[in-house]
């Protein structure tokens, strides 16, 4: 959303530039301008390093949340708390998902990252339910329907493509 936004505003910008001039098709064009149109630049893919210390921030908020959600379940806390901290849950899921999406990550790293955007995009629908649960039971339905697409096989090859250990919660 925000590139279109700053997309039309360069182009109404732009618009309001022209002046009503007429250009002499003729006339030779000025040195500043280039016979050949630019085209943007394909931004580079990140490095392995860049990679590794973007995808750890990327994910760390979205797996604070979840160890939160599975503390406050482990504990027994009720379960309105523990439904506020799965609509957490589902916001940073959905955050991350973008995040993840607009990186440009490196060959080794695409595959099991379409897989894992794949899992998420399915629990997310179920964070999002488990956060708006009008009953402790259908708060854990969603939960565990949820951990079932938690993507922890995908995100495993990632962080080994990636060159990171293993996961460990907390």
């Amino acid at each position: 959303m925000r590139r279109w936004t700053a997309v039309l505003t360069l182009i109404v910008l732009l618009a309001g530039c022209g002046g009503g001039e007429q250009v002499d098709p003729q006339a030779p064009a000025p040195v500043w301008q280039s016979a050949a149109p630019a085209t943007p630049a394909t931004p580079a893919a990140l490095t392995p390093a860049e990679a590794k210390s973007r995808y750890l921030a990327i994910v760390a908020p979205y797996n604070t949340a979840l160890e939160e959600l599975e503390d406050a379940a482990n504990a027994g806390k009720p379960w309105r708390t523990v439904r506020r901290l799965a609509a957490d849950v589902a916001r940073t899921n959905a955050a991350h998902a973008v995040e993840l999406r607009e990186t440009l990550w490196p060959a080794e790293v695409r595959a099991p990252m379409g897989a894992l955007l794949k899992e998420n995009d399915v629990a997310l629908r179920h964070w999002r339910r488990a956060g708006e649960a009008a009953d402790a039971d259908a708060l854990m339905r969603e939960i565990r329907a949820a951990a079932a697409h938690s993507g922890a096989r995908e995100a495993g090859k990632i962080r080994t493509a990636l060159g990171l250990p293993a996961y460990r919660e907390g």
